[in-house]
């Protein structure tokens, strides 16, 4: 007698893998030897597929036994004396592939590969012998390739899973069933087991994965535990997921993963289930759910190196005061760095506590101000060292409400752990989805697994190989000097939007010139430095430079000031940036190299093709970013962000532009004149009412957009016709602009912005030329 049966607690792939089986061995009788799920159940409820129970079988009568998504022994009930009689033939077709398997080897017939679902096994073998299914078995059958591969969404999908999935469809599966079959809404048992779980999970952080472990005492929910594990992993957005749920006298240990890489079936293996890297099971009688969790959370600990630790989330180099700095000068101090705690330091430049913003605000209310800050910090804090696991300082932050985590190596604070470091980790993969964008039509999303974005492959395809060599040297050399290195700006801006831009500046957490001499050493190139601000330009003998910057932060002692720059980390030099879009760094260090630094929503903005300030004061500090967000509007196709058009009307109101000097304005009036559509450019400036600050005579009319018209064409033909004659479109547009002032505020014009002598020349001259050719055509009188 033959028989067909699957594991114990059957779901659909072992289901769909017995009917497919039917049609090999026409005679046999089908078994589900050990309960079913609680969907499948309801489905034979309602479909009589001819499944024979198991106590009416004579197992003694037995010859052939086939086995179906499982080869374990101990998960098909009573059948194991079938497995352990050895006149019996054992034939198993399955996609968990183990080689130690007692059912190894038992027949010739077997089929044991890697794939999606079981069900692609069989379909292959129907197929191969030409064996036709009705409509209704493809529908049934195809009901287990669905749900083994999550509709073909799965990691372990693999293309042979949708070959079988097409084959079954044209054999006469209904979708429709299969999706109302498949879709289930949650009972009330099942959203208080997933309650459970959720109230009672843990995150880890393995090898650059997001695993949660979690357990539940509600055992009300045997056959659904499954699929809540499923949308509990969906949820929570992790790699993998491996719970334990107390059940009577046993524990259920369940593990899903979306990352072969995390391999769940061999945790299930090690308390004696099975299953295979992405899906697995099995049931523990010998312990307790608080043994069983920490045995889970040991095998994976000691497998998978929890590589998530102080060092990779700290925020270096740290900014502090000294104990004897006055409450009054700290805070004065936080308002300059744009922080809200400050580690306190003594005679000896040792950790002696914490001070925040609150704090002092208190102590300021009080009048305190003139004493030292020592008299108010707080001295018994929570710190961590370098090599502290990131889930051990979540815990802590959170249970002593501590927002400010100092890392100590001895008695030296050489990192920071704020609030925002650890949310930003702890969601970094709910910004994943805000990250994913086609950067050109006909290539994949450049969103790499785990919960960072890497750009490596963006680096190698899409800059030239010297250039790729050369950050990959960089990042050698900035790991053997044990500093941080970013390429950070606008290159990255344009590596993400697809534009060529070797443009390169590099950062370094740390001392940035000595960082570039070491680098002009190995690159064999001239370093010209500039002492004051931290940086360097290396000129390489080919002729290619490289700009190489200390991270540094920066204040502003007053509206429209330059800004006092001091030594930072990388957080806090993206923080200094004009734009979000400009405000994102890439890794060169050879571990990370390519990982995306962005605490500031840049992806997401060019996602969404919006130019928008990183605070509110941006245009406050520093006005001209108003015609920087222009040309980005121009150059890119980009709009400003509301509240970003919002901060430029309040920067006009407060008439800031009036402050600059007219070497700054002339600058930015020259990349914006001569950048993408200068027209449309001063239209836009017209539209932000900013048009004044470059004169107060000078107005968007209909004859300057005439006149721009024109001036737009003739640039054009001249480029054309002229392909080696070099000429500057900022000065004939400058020219055009001009030509609708009167000769006084010409004058002042020219007399504000700093000219050079040939440039302010050319200017008078084509005025005056343009005036004697209207004269002598026209009779018109010139504007006094």
């Amino acid at each position: 007698m033959d028989v067909i049966a699957t594991h114990s607690n059957a779901d659909f792939d072992g289901l769909a893998s017995m009917v497919a089986a039917r049609k090999l061995y026409p005679d046999a009788k089908l078994i589900i030897p050990a309960g079913a799920q609680e969907a499948l159940r309801n489905f034979l409820a309602l479909h009589d597929l001819g499944i024979t129970k198991l106590k009416d079988v004579d197992l003694a009568q037995v010859t052939r036994l086939i086995l179906v998504d499982t080869q374990e022994p101990d998960r098909i009930g009573a059948l194991k004396s079938c497995v352990e009689n050895p006149t019996v033939e054992v034939v198993v077709f399955d996609h968990h592939v183990d080689q130690d398997s007692p059912c190894a080897g038992r027949s010739k017939q077997s089929v044991v590969e890697s794939v999606g679902a079981t069900t692609t096994i069989l379909v292959e073998v129907l197929r191969q012998r030409q064996i036709a299914v009705t409509p209704f078995e493809a529908t049934v059958i195809a009901l287990g390739l669905y749900e083994e591969t999550g509709s073909f969404a799965f990691s372990s999908t693999t293309h042979r899973d949708l070959e079988a999935g097409a084959f079954l469809l044209a054999a006469g599966a209904d979708l429709n069933m299969i999706a109302d079959t498949l879709r289930r809404p949650l009972d009330p048992d099942a959203v208080a087991l997933l309650n459970d779980f959720l109230e009672h999970s843990d995150v880890h952080y393995l090898e650059g994965h997001k695993v949660l472990v979690a357990t539940s005492t509600i055992d009300r929910c045997h056959g659904e535990a499954a699929g809540v594990v499923h949308m509990l992993a969906d949820m929570q957005g992790v790699d993998a997921v491996v719970v334990a749920v107390m059940m009577e006298d046993r524990v259920q240990v369940i593990g899903r993963s979306r990352r072969p890489e995390i391999d769940v079936g061999w945790i299930a293996r090690e308390f004696g289930g099975g299953g295979h890297a992405v899906a697995a099971a099995a049931t523990v009688k010998t312990q307790t759910l608080a043994e069983v969790k920490e045995r889970i959370v040991q095998l994976l600990t000691t497998h998978y190196r929890p590589t998530l630790l102080a060092q990779d989330v700290m925020t270096r180099p740290v900014k502090a005061v000294d104990a004897d700095t006055t409450i009054s000068e700290a805070g004065q101090q936080m308002t300059n760095y744009g922080v809200n705690v400050f580690p306190v330091l003594d005679e000896k430049d040792r950790f002696a506590g914490i001070v925040s913003r609150e704090l002092i605000q208190k102590a300021l209310f009080h009048r305190l101000g003139k004493n030292p800050v020592s008299t108010i910090m707080q001295a018994d804090v929570y710190t961590a060292q370098p090599d502290t696991p990131f889930h051990d300082i979540e815990l802590t932050m959170i249970e002593r409400n501590q927002r400010f985590v100092p890392v100590m190596s001895d008695a030296t604070v050489i990192g920071v752990i704020t609030r925002t470091d650890l949310l930003r980790t702890l969601h970094d993969d709910v910004l994943k989805t805000a990250r994913k964008r086609t950067i050109h039509p006909g290539e994949p999303e450049s969103e790499v697994g785990g919960s960072h974005r890497n750009v490596k492959g963006l680096l190698r395809s899409r800059l030239p190989r010297d250039v790729v060599s050369l950050l990959e040297e960089a990042g050698r050399l900035a790991d053997r000097s044990d500093v941080a290195l970013f390429v950070v700006g606008g290159c990255v801006r344009d590596l993400l939007l697809n534009i060529q831009n070797l443009d390169l500046d590099l950062v370094v957490e740390g001392d940035g010139i000595a960082y570039a001499r070491k680098l002009g050493e190995v690159l064999h190139a001239r370093v010209k430095v500039h002492e004051r601000f931290g940086t360097a330009v290396l000129l390489l003998p080919d002729g290619f430079t490289l700009d190489v910057a200390t991270a540094r932060t920066e204040y502003y002692e007053y509206p429209t000031a330059l800004p006092t720059v001091e030594q930072s980390s990388i957080k806090k030099d993206l923080y200094r940036r004009d734009f979000t879009i400009n405000a994102l760094a890439v890794r060169l260090n050879e571990k990370g190299f390519g990982d995306v630094l962005d605490f500031y929503g840049g992806q997401r903005d060019l996602n969404d093709k919006v130019v928008r300030v990183l605070h509110g004061l941006s245009f406050v500090e520093d006005p001209t970013r108003v015609f920087r967000a222009v040309r980005f509007e121009r150059r890119f196709g980009f709009h400003l962000g509301r509240d970003t058009a919002a901060l430029i009307a309040g920067a006009v109101k407060m008439s800031l532009f009036h402050r600059l000097s007219g070497h700054r304005v002339l600058e930015e009036l020259k990349l914006l004149l001569g950048g993408r559509e200068p027209k449309h450019a001063v239209q836009r400036l017209a539209d932000l009412d900013l048009l004044k600050f470059i004169h107060p005579k000078l107005q968007w009319t209909d004859r300057l957009k005439a006149l721009l018209d024109a001036i737009e064409q003739a640039v054009d033909w001249y480029q054309l016709l002229y392909l080696d004659r070099k000429m500057e479109p900022w000065l004939v547009y400058t020219m055009g602009l001009l030509e609708v002032l009167p000769e006084r505020a010409v004058a002042e014009l020219l007399k504000r912005f700093p000219f050079s002598e040939p440039e302010a020349a050319k200017l008078k001259m084509a005025r005056a030329g343009c005036h004697t050719v209207i004269r002598r055509l026209g009779g018109k009188r010139v504007l006094k």
